[in-house]
């Protein structure tokens, strides 16, 4: 309770800080009110998230109310991340069903809690493989040998979140920076080329006006002596994106003087986007992060608090953690894990916000 107040609070002295508006001048009123929101949260919050929470756990898949966040910390996140490739295939590339994916996505909406969506466009199961391997940005473009197949991709996802009537933050070619992904292959110029067209088609062709769109890509493939040049490597500028993201994973360390200078590496990162997003007036994200295992028992305190706490920008809007799938691929505590009670004191700490402690984000 003393946190939701706390939020409230925070929402209602800060209202004088604006964000800039949204890439889409039609956003739903709803999409635009969550992004304010999320801004003013910002300056003193940090939102958790969690990839997949609903859908399956380390020990289940598909079970009605379950989530490992929340039994473990009492609450779901904040945040629940999603994956769409194709839509009009049974199951997305982490077995997760469409179908059912939109019920969770309606659950997480009727709760007050936020979706996220990070496209990694594929074609049908029974045509993937002659299309992937011919395809990048060039090739998809306006006049190009692919454009009409890749148009289908993009009416699939028109479609999709057209029909969940809720704003929803878009993962808009996640990990572009990445070359095993096609959209990572070919030149700069025309990766740029073709974020643009696929915003402005939902936008104006479409007539898609719920979401908000993150530029979301990998720091793994980038040098901390050049991050301005690495960040910005396909950036199509910033009337072309609402949030400055980073999928950002940790290692577990042997020692503990590696541990620390992977914990300093991780605070400077959120720093770096913070201060980053602030300049530009937009929110920023941590799209997807954890350490695999949580063979540091303490890293939720001592890796990730202590970075919220270093921050000083107030725009870093939320932390997505990655999917539980099973014993030996985890980034949340489950059961009696020795990381639990660590993961239990970093939700009651006051800069940390689940999903009970939302109050009225739409609004």
């Amino acid at each position: 309770m003393l946190k939701t107040i706390a939020l409230c609070a925070s929402l209602v002295l800060s209202q004088v800080v604006l964000a800039q508006p949204l890439i889409d001048g039609k956003a739903s009123k709803k999409t635009n009110n969550l992004y304010q929101n999320l801004k003013n949260s910002a300056q003193k919050n940090v939102l958790i998230g969690h990839q997949d929470d609903m859908a399956y756990g380390v020990k289940w898949q598909a079970k009605k109310g379950r989530s490992d966040v929340r039994e473990t910390v009492g609450s779901y996140p904040a945040m629940h991340g999603w994956t769409i490739d194709f839509s009009e295939n049974v199951y997305n590339n982490d077995s997760i069903k469409y179908d059912q994916m939109k019920l969770w996505m309606r659950e997480v909406y009727s709760r007050g809690g936020i979706n996220t969506l990070s496209w990694r466009p594929t074609y049908p199961d029974t045509q993937k493989t002659p299309f992937i391997s011919n395809l990048e940005p060039a090739n998809v473009l306006p006049g190009a040998s692919l454009h009409q197949e890749y148009l289908i991709l993009l009416n699939q996802l028109a479609l999709f979140i057209s029909q969940l009537n809720m704003p929803v933050i878009l993962r808009l070619f996640d990990q572009h920076n990445a070359r095993e992904v096609w959209w990572g292959n070919g030149t700069e110029a025309s990766f740029v080329s073709l974020w643009r067209f696929t915003i402005d088609y939902l936008k104006e062709v479409k007539k898609v006006h719920n979401i908000i769109y993150a530029y979301s890509p990998n720091r793994s493939f980038m040098e901390e002596s050049n991050m301005d040049k690495d960040y910005f490597y396909g950036y199509p500028g910033d009337d072309y994106v609402d949030v400055f993201g980073l999928v950002n994973y940790i290692e577990f360390e042997d020692t503990e003087v590696k541990r620390q200078i992977a914990s300093n590496k991780f605070k400077n990162d959120l720093m770096y986007i913070d201060r980053l997003a602030q300049k530009k007036n937009k929110l920023a994200a941590i799209t997807e992060t954890g350490q695999n295992g949580l063979m540091d028992s303490l890293w939720f305190s001592q890796t990730l608090l202590t970075s919220f706490e270093a921050l000083d920008h107030g725009a870093l809007g939320w932390v997505t953690l990655g999917p539980n799938k099973d014993t030996t691929h985890y980034y949340i505590p489950f059961d009696e894990h020795p990381a639990a009670v660590d993961f239990r004191e970093f939700r009651k700490n006051q800069l940390t916000i689940f999903e009970n402690d939302l109050v009225e984000i739409y609004k």
